[in-house]
């Protein structure tokens, strides 16, 4: 009796972990497009840090677009949100440039949730007018506040923003 009650328990964690782990959002995802642009429709999105294969790029990358395939989609992302780790092209995470307020609201004179360390990975959940201005939607040590977008890039991005 004594094992099957062990065993049932251990069942019940592994079935709950798995749930947790598929409830989990994406961190600071790169939105996957139908073609090269803002104006074209979205598709998906890919998590940071996962393994893209690159297929093609527009010449330049500056402000371009690159096709990627992840997993069975195929698509396009925006050149900067490009990163590598070891010899693999990923989404780049989003850290801190410096230390950064995480404000309760969109403003300079919202109260501070918590500082973050300047280097550490957030993750955007929305980004208006996209890093590098206004202000970004972000979570953070399970907190959930507002930080200014010029104290936000992509972690090794091989296209400066």
């Amino acid at each position: 009796m004594r094992n099957m009650l062990i065993a049932a328990t251990v069942g019940l964690v592994a079935f709950l972990a798995q749930d947790i782990a598929q409830a989990t959002p994406a961190q600071s995802p790169a939105e996957l497009r139908a073609g090269p642009g803002m104006s074209w429709k979205k598709i998906g999105q890919i998590p940071a840090g996962a393994d893209v294969e690159v297929l093609s790029c527009n010449e330049g990358w500056t402000h371009s677009w690159c096709q990627v395939r992840y997993g069975s989609k195929t698509g396009w992302v925006n050149a900067p949100v490009l990163g590598t780790s070891r010899s693999e092209v990923v989404i780049a995470p989003v850290v801190t440039t410096n230390a950064a307020s995480l404000k309760k609201r969109a403003s300079m004179f919202s109260r501070v949730i918590e500082t973050i360390p300047g280097g550490e990975k957030v993750d955007v959940l929305g980004c208006p007018h996209g890093l590098g201005s206004g202000w970004c939607h972000v979570s953070y040590n399970g907190k959930t506040g507002f930080v200014r977008g010029g104290l936000l890039k992509r972690q090794g991005s091989v296209v400066p923003q």
